[in-house]
């Protein structure tokens, strides 16, 4: 690579690595690809702006919602390294150490509390993990809102640093959930959806983490983004979802790579990823995550068979897809008062979406 390259993509894109995969980096290319910065993040590609339209949602920072039964908090948004396919991975939004006041929490929870068809809360960031005091003074917030059942924290940094999942921290993170036999509709269940790619991230350090959380009660999901020459085949995912569940995790979402600028050498068609799937129909089914691609209205679920409709736009090829949102629901939701570009209404309601497809190399 030459040098001023790689300048140029730290100039434009942040670089962060925790000292702990530091050391992993070194050692497996599959980690190294996804976090140290290749010239090939310089290719003319994508958007520059974050899949979240309802971001700062009604004036709040933090707070975001554009489906009826969830909305996503993001106490502290930094992390202890950056993925180079990250949708946020713009220097105006990666690393801005922001985090949410007294002030956007208290009107965070004052606007969840308010609707009752809000189920779930996902805290997420830039990463809780780093901030647990952060995490639980949300958390503390979050659990006594009473149409709140399912709290779900996001996270890779147990990936980043193990270490900081300490008996301590997994059992305080465990005393949020709590059953109610003769009346469930007052439990409360909270689970960690952590981000694993690859069979060599789980190291033995990141599956102590895992078992401490685990053996406290708390599920512990596992999120997968489709990453070309990490682990788009199907035998490195069926590698990926058999250790998953050798150490208790469960198998949970396989994400499309976001069309975000700086990830085209990332991105597999959409194809690539259900032809995966096909590949792992005859084994269990307790090793097939759900496949989604994420759109700036929400997120859109395939099968393996499910068609794909695809257009071309100024020499690109989308996928264009009725989603399951209701344009007026949306607007509702998210605060927006327009739809973005490229997304319409058709005559049912419903948005229709066009997803830029990637490529692959076969």
């Amino acid at each position: 690579m030459v040098q001023n390259d790689l300048s140029r993509v730290r100039k434009h894109f942040r670089t962060k690595i925790s000292p702990y995969l530091g050391k992993l980096v070194k050692n497996y290319e599959t980690i190294a690809k996804q976090f140290l910065p290749s010239k090939e993040e310089l290719a003319p590609f994508g958007t520059d702006t974050p899949f979240e339209e309802g971001k700062d949602n009604q004036g709040i920072y933090g707070l975001e919602r554009i489906y009826e039964d969830r909305a996503v908090l993001t106490p502290y948004f930094e992390c202890s390294a950056y993925c180079r396919y990250c949708f946020k991975k713009t220097r105006t939004l990666a690393g801005d150490a922001k985090r949410m006041s007294d002030q956007n929490i208290e009107e965070a929870i004052g606007t969840i509390a308010a609707d009752r068809r809000i189920k779930t809360v996902l805290i997420t960031g830039g990463d809780p993990l780093i901030d647990p005091e952060l995490l639980f003074r949300v958390l503390d917030k979050v659990v006594g809102i009473p149409h709140v059942n399912c709290i779900r924290v996001g996270t890779r940094n147990i990936l980043f640093a193990p270490d900081k999942v300490t008996d301590e921290i997994a059992h305080r993170l465990a005393q949020y959930n709590y059953v109610d036999p003769f009346h469930s509709e007052r439990s409360k269940n909270l689970s960690v959806g952590l981000s694993i790619n690859c069979v060599e991230e789980l190291r033995p350090e990141v599956i102590t983490a895992v078992r401490k959380l685990i053996q406290t009660g708390i599920t512990v999901r596992g999120q997968v983004a489709l990453l070309k020459g990490v682990n788009d085949s199907a035998r490195a995912m069926r590698n990926l979802m058999e250790a998953f569940l050798r150490i208790g995790m469960v198998p949970y979402y396989l994400f499309h790579c976001m069309p975000v600028i700086g990830t085209r050498h990332f991105r597999t068609s959409v194809k690539k990823g259900q032809n995966i799937l096909e590949e792992m129909q005859a084994l269990s089914g307790s090793l097939a995550p759900t496949y989604v691609f994420v759109t700036r209205v929400g997120k859109i679920r395939l099968m393996h068979n499910t068609p794909l409709d695809y257009v071309a736009i100024d020499g690109q090829r989308f996928i264009k897809t009725v989603t399951p949102y209701k344009a007026g629901e949306f607007f509702e939701y998210s605060g927006r008062k327009s739809l973005p570009p490229l997304y319409e209404i058709n005559d049912d309601g419903y948005i229709v979406s066009h997803y830029l497809d990637g490529e692959d190399n076969e």
